[in-house]
């Protein structure tokens, strides 16, 4: 996987696994002109992991991939060996920023109840806080695991938060209450790391298409265009977690259509 370059800022993809999606997760979506995107059984195959980028003095990881965790969904528990890959130790990491408490974005949180990052701080927002740990959204199992690092949490209130000089935050909901993408600046380059506001190419273009997790689907629907839109200014990219090779996506000109390539 190659790094993502915005301005001076290099952003590495951490890979951690694969998740395995069936073409149903996205509704009755006709899948004709997206065969590319289809493993030989039909499904779609998605990597998992998450983004290490050094700003100033801070090492920072934004999303934490699924863990150690092998179902037929999931095959994770590459993310410690990728950070190992680049020279880094987790407790290199001072600032993670978790777009959303879905187990494949916080898997490395925590680790049979320990924490994985003990030097990091960990940024959330708010409502995606409140809706996993407080009223149990996705069950006790889930609000257990997060409460495991609640020392090191803070709480994210509303939108364009800067985390750090050059992180800042976009909210994102929809995919969950409080989803959360984080723009990273230098110069006169942006790069909007997404988190699952996107989950697959297909979406750049099928911008109707729905994810069957999604907690709200016409709000997630409006999240996307807006930050489609977004990306139509200059020296902007998008960054989804789970395109294939963890590559960013660009607008490039074209009449009529938008035209997107990845890398």
């Amino acid at each position: 996987m190659q790094a993502v370059r915005v301005g001076d800022l290099t952003v590495h993809p951490l890979f951690d696994g694969t998740a395995f999606m069936q073409q149903q997760d996205w509704g009755g979506s006709d899948w004709g002109a997206h065969q590319h995107l289809l493993d030989a059984d039909g499904r779609v195959r998605l990597p998992i992991g998450g983004f290490l980028v050094r700003l100033g003095d801070h090492l920072v990881l934004l999303d934490a991939g699924v863990g150690d965790t092998q179902n037929e969904m999931y095959d994770g528990g590459l993310m410690l060996q990728s950070l190992a890959a680049l020279g880094f130790q987790p407790a290199d990491i001072d600032t993670i920023v978790i777009s959303h408490l879905h187990s494949d974005h916080m898997g490395w949180l925590e680790r049979d109840g320990q924490i994985v990052f003990p030097n990091a701080t960990v940024h959330v927002s708010a409502a995606d806080w409140q809706h996993f740990v407080h009223d149990l959204g996705d069950g006790r199992r889930r609000a257990n695991r997060l409460l495991a690092i609640e020392s090191q949490v803070q709480l994210i209130h509303g939108d364009d938060v800067t985390i750090l000089p050059g992180l800042t935050t976009r909210l994102t909901p929809g995919h969950t209450p409080g989803h959360t993408s984080m723009v990273l600046s230098d110069g006169d380059e942006r790069l909007i790391v997404l988190g699952d506001a996107l989950h697959c190419p297909a979406q750049l273009t099928e911008t109707e298409w729905e994810f069957v997790y999604d907690v709200d689907k016409a709000l997630a629907r409006q999240s996307r265009e807006a930050l489609l839109r977004a990306a139509e200014a200059p020296g902007t990219a998008l960054l989804p977690c789970h395109f294939p090779g963890m590559q960013a996506a660009r607008l490039v000109p074209a009449r009529g259509v938008r035209r997107w390539v990845l890398g």
